[in-house]
């Protein structure tokens, strides 16, 4: 899966042998034989599949889906694709697919090992394999670069740029490669994923080398440190779902609401010094009020926040957010949390269990800690939220997970257990009727954590809340 985070050679990131690619161009190319010549194919092959269906979105949009036949490829033939960044998802999975006109894409990959399985071949395959591999160096980069934030500016600084430079190096082996130039797109595309990755690390410098050297200031840095900055167009409409883009101007973006906490003793508030921040800077309606609900969301989970600094941060939001949708799932969040407090005593929740008969959540929580977990609507965040559970039951043996379902039928919901092969005993549905629905209702992944003596800890977390494994250890020590 995507996150934020060279070009080899050969453009593939494993070996493969040429018969098993010959044979899917043989098994595929019968499917891209039209006529018109604007058609774009793309199709594949995906061992292990997740589901039933391949989609292909632009941006959040989904623009065209593909059944998976019994020998686990599937195709599409698209018209009057315009050059531009596209992603394919699958189950929880998804990457992102530089399409242009023409383009005669296929895909090999297997879902136990998604992003380093992945191989693209055909017309268009050595500029998504160059992608991919950014990605993939970016991403292993990050997981080893974290003793570098001990490094002098000087030497931090070496590293970024020898980074830097190597990836361009790849790019320029790649344009030298191919028959046509490429796409002015594509350059800035290329090129936003070989700098912003390293722009992102040097954002975090400070902080971790005060960190990393447990110093008591943070480091002085030279003028030029930053100096990429001034030519970052932070409202770029086409770069604004391409994550190494957006990851790093919210990374900015916080940066600047620490520094003003950090500096100034009348801004404590970091996630109000972040909307404001989002508010002078980002201009596009639709990335502003993204950035400025991820803070709000952020802000409804935490459990450390004082009331006065929640009630700011919640009168900036409804101020400055212009989408009423989701003004409107924020404001209904925000009414559930108030009526469950840290240290109350869970309210009555029955649900249905898989034979359809009443259970008293209560009681099957009783001198227990329980992480109770409401499924979500959305495909891609069940499938999380299922590879989650299976790694937490097994880290926290002693934790009891109770899942419950808002917003299926009992029949579409049993098949639901028995396609994901969920333990019928820990899986409920909660009935629209049932009492005290309106506390708990809504299609986003959220928990309650229950300690062992009935009384709530956090009312209002998400499943995948980088910090929730810590939640859980500190009811452990308790």
């Amino acid at each position: 899966m995507f996150k934020l985070n060279c070009l080899k050679k050969n453009y593939f990131l494993f070996p493969v042998t040429s018969l098993k690619f010959i044979g899917l161009i043989l098994l595929f190319i019968g499917c891209n034989t039209s006529n018109n010549n604007d058609i774009t194919f793309f199709g594949g092959k995906i061992k292990n599949p997740k589901g039933e269906y391949v989609y292909i979105s632009q941006g959040k949009k989904v623009i065209d889906s593909a059944k998976i036949n019994e020998q686990s490829k599937f195709s599409f033939q698209l018209d009057s694709i315009k050059t531009g960044l596209y992603s394919f998802n699958h189950g929880a999975e998804f990457q992102y697919l530089y399409l242009e006109p023409q383009d005669s894409l296929l895909i090999y990959l297997n879902t136990w090992d998604f992003d380093e399985s992945l191989i693209f071949s055909g017309k268009g395959s050595a500029k998504n394999n160059f992608l991919i591999n950014l990605y993939l160096e970016q991403e292993k980069n990050e997981k080893n670069f974290k003793y570098n934030y001990e490094l002098n500016e000087e030497e931090f600084s070496k590293i970024i740029n020898k980074g830097i430079q190597d990836k361009l190096t790849s790019y320029n082996q790649l344009i030298e490669s191919e028959e046509e130039a490429p796409s002015a797109f594509f350059e800035k595309l290329a090129k936003a994923g070989i700098y912003f990755p390293y722009y992102y690390l040097k954002e975090y410098y400070p902080f971790n080398h005060k960190w990393h050297l447990k110093l008591k200031e943070f480091p002085k840095l030279s003028d030029d440190f930053y100096s990429y900055r001034k030519d970052i167009d932070l409202n770029d409409t086409s770069l604004l779902h391409y994550a190494p883009y957006t990851v790093f101007i919210k990374t900015y973006l916080y940066h600047l609401a620490y520094t003003e906490r950090d500096s100034n003793p009348e801004k404590t508030n970091l996630e109000l010094n972040y909307m404001e921040i989002v508010k002078d800077k980002i201009h596009i309606d639709s990335f502003k009020d993204e950035l400025l609900a991820g803070s709000m969301w952020k802000s409804l989970s935490n459990e450390y926040l004082t009331d006065n600094d929640f009630n700011k941060i919640k009168d900036c939001f409804f101020k400055d957010c212009s989408s009423k949708k989701i003004k409107s799932e924020l404001e209904k969040s925000i009414q559930q949390k108030e009526k469950l407090k840290k240290g109350d005593t869970l309210p009555l929740l029955i649900a249905s269990n898989y034979a359809g008969e009443e259970v008293n959540i209560n009681t099957m929580a009783k001198n227990n800690t329980t992480v109770i977990y409401f499924w979500p609507k959305d495909l891609g965040r069940v499938e999380m939220l299922h590879e989650k559970l299976k790694y937490l039951q097994k880290e926290y043996p002693q934790v009891v997970f109770l899942g419950i379902e808002r917003n299926k039928n009992n029949a579409d919901w049993n098949n639901f257990i028995e396609t994901k092969k969920l333990e019928r005993n820990s899986q409920f549905n909660m009935p629209k009727s049932s009492e005290n629905y309106s506390w708990f209702e809504g299609d986003m992944a959220r928990t309650i954590i229950v300690n062992d003596k009935g009384n709530i800890q956090n009312a209002y977390l998400f499943f995948n809340d980088k910090y929730f494994d810590k939640h859980l250890k500190k009811l452990k020590k308790q």
